[in-house]
């Protein structure tokens, strides 16, 4: 782990801080939906995109499955350029554009909420600055303020922006008839409890973590594994240790590994799945056998509740409690 000396140790700290945060914000970000979604009439919206750089693009994808599970309605997570430049001019008509930035200063993302307004979609700002140019720009903002914990790779705001979109999807199945006010409000308590989960997770996982760090230290190149929701999990899992080490990292969907990184000559490369209880698993447990049969070294991020072979993976890294696929996005990025 993490010592006071290190250089990584604000990434660290904020890792270890994300239970609390979710409790912290939950309300709060329960408000601003609130008031966000009153400046518009939602059960008329037909479609919804959002769109974001980095981070901000992840927590989209993250949150697909949550819009189409509580909403049924049809949700497109795209790059905040691909938006601005290819989809803005070809939105289905009763569009509404989540414009996703943090900071709200990123110009793209702050270009597709500009766009989406001009070809007359409602546009709400997720963010974490009320004043920025992304919420002036949009007709409405959900922002949640963040406290700073020192500079370090985006790890706080993932997770609420995370939080953001899955309770507006709970809000929006509410008012579409969807799910009933009683099931969004069990879900919103499923949703609360996964900070439990977050806070057992991490002692599970802090000296696995460790152990690999030292052991995998010096490989170059690695592939973050996972398909739906995890698929998200795996492009931001990626993109830190990208930003924190320097490594080349990519991630891929879990049936595409098959078509395109099972010929990497380099067979050394650490692969890592990432595989709640859900949809993709028995895929997963599939092609394990055939990721380390290459000589790959497997790593696994799933439920404490699975059990692997040794054929399969290197090394199991746990979730300690159980959680919902859907809302697995905020759990299982945390090794």
């Amino acid at each position: 782990m993490a010592t006071s000396a290190s250089p990584r140790q604000a990434m660290y700290d904020q890792i270890v801080s994300q239970p609390r945060l979710l409790l912290e914000v939950f309300d709060a970000t329960e408000e601003a939906i609130q008031e966000a979604l009153g400046h518009f009439q939602p059960q008329q919206w037909q479609a919804v995109y959002t769109a974001g750089c980095g981070d901000s693009f992840y927590a989209g994808l993250a949150c697909e499955m949550a819009f189409a599970r509580f909403c049924r309605m049809p949700m497109k997570a795209v790059s905040a350029m691909q938006f601005a430049r290819y989809e803005a001019d070809t939105l289905p008509p009763r569009t509404v554009l989540l414009g996703i930035s943090n900071s709200g200063h990123v110009s793209r993302s702050i270009e597709a909420v500009m766009l989406a307004r001009a070809a007359g979609a409602d546009t709400i700002a997720v963010t974490g600055n009320g004043s920025s140019g992304i919420a002036r720009e949009a007709a409405a903002a959900l922002a949640v303020p963040i406290p700073g914990m020192g500079r370090a790779p985006g790890i706080r705001s993932y997770t609420v922006q995370l939080l953001s979109l899955f309770l507006l999807a709970l809000h929006l199945g509410e008012l579409r008839q969807v799910i009933s006010q009683a099931e969004a409000q069990a879900w919103r308590q499923q949703l609360r409890g996964v900070a439990a989960c977050m806070e057992a997770t991490m002692p599970a996982t802090d000296h696995l973590a460790h152990q690999l760090a030292q052991r995998l230290r010096e490989e170059e190149h690695w592939v973050f594994l996972g398909s739906g929701p995890s698929y998200a999990t795996a492009l931001f899992s990626a993109a830190k240790l990208v930003e924190s080490c320097g490594a080349n990292a990519w991630a891929q969907d879990i049936e595409e590994w098959g078509h395109i990184q099972y010929f990497n000559r380099q067979e050394s490369t650490p692969t890592c799945l990432i595989v709640p209880p859900g949809r993709s698993l028995d895929r997963a447990l599939e092609i394990l056998p055939y990721i380390k049969g290459l000589g790959r070294h497997t790593l696994v991020v799933t439920s404490a509740d699975q059990t692997f072979l040794p054929t399969q993976t290197d090394v199991v890294l746990p979730v300690a409690q159980p959680v919902p696929e859907v809302f697995s996005p905020l759990v299982y990025c945390l090794a």
